[in-house]
């Protein structure tokens, strides 16, 4: 029962009132966001990209995962398809919904470009780092709690072994911690080694490079990459 909106290259199923809502807002940006992630990555992306957007959780978790649950996750991206909750779903503690969906399709660029092959940590940093760049008030910032974190040398962790702070979290706020500080390792790579290298990172990932052995081909030892 959901309305279709169709727009270069995008298919968006959302519900009717909704649609009549906000529905052309959701092509502007995706349609923006494919003109700006799509060049800076150098990705030409395979249509049509599908965006679901339900307006209650518990079908957005049938949908995503096959079974209700799930209340922490506000879009999920599988390659070609979004996934994700309205803003309608979000009860007392809403989310900005312009910001997930351009974290999302940030996803998929990164994955087309790397044939699905990057780690978590590369994935979702590149994805905040983006919700950033976009508008000042899109992504995470530094909290009490993440200064913390950084200045304890217990608790920062190195970038060769970011990969394991989404494995084993050692708690919700950890995790989200992993996604701010994978970010700031973006951030950094861009900035110190331009975007130009991290290009070459992801391609190199496409075809089946190791990220650590893509890192030190174009960036030097991960030994030094952790120091700096």
């Amino acid at each position: 029962k959901f309305t279709l909106l169709e727009r270069d290259g995008f298919i968006v199923r959302m519900e009717n009132h909704e649609a009549k809502i906000y529905g052309p807002m959701v092509l502007d940006l995706l349609s923006r966001a494919k003109s700006q992630l799509a060049a800076k990555y150098e990705v030409v992306l395979q249509e049509p990209i599908y965006v679901d957007i339900y307006p209650q959780q518990q079908d957005f978790a049938i949908r995503t995962f096959g079974l209700p649950g799930g209340a922490g996750f506000l879009g999920v991206c599988f390659g070609q398809v979004i996934t994700m909750n309205s803003p309608a779903s979000q009860g007392a503690s809403p989310s900005n919904w312009q910001s997930v969906l351009w974290h999302e399709f940030c996803h998929v660029v990164t994955l087309s470009k790397t044939n699905n092959r990057m780690p978590r940590w590369l994935s979702e940093g590149i994805s905040v780092y983006e919700e950033r760049q976009a508008h000042p008030a899109w992504g995470q910032r530094m909290t009490l709690d993440f200064r913390k974190m950084i200045l304890d040398e217990k608790e920062l962790t190195p970038v060769s072994r970011l990969s394991a702070a989404f494995l084993r979290p050692k708690s919700a706020n950890h995790l989200q911690f992993a996604y701010y500080e994978s970010s700031l390792v973006v951030e950094f790579l861009i900035e110190r080694h331009g975007l130009e290298t991290l290009n070459r990172v992801l391609t190199d990932l496409g075809t089946g490079l190791t990220i650590n052995d893509a890192l030190e081909r174009h960036v030097g030892s991960l030994r030094a990459l952790d120091q700096e």
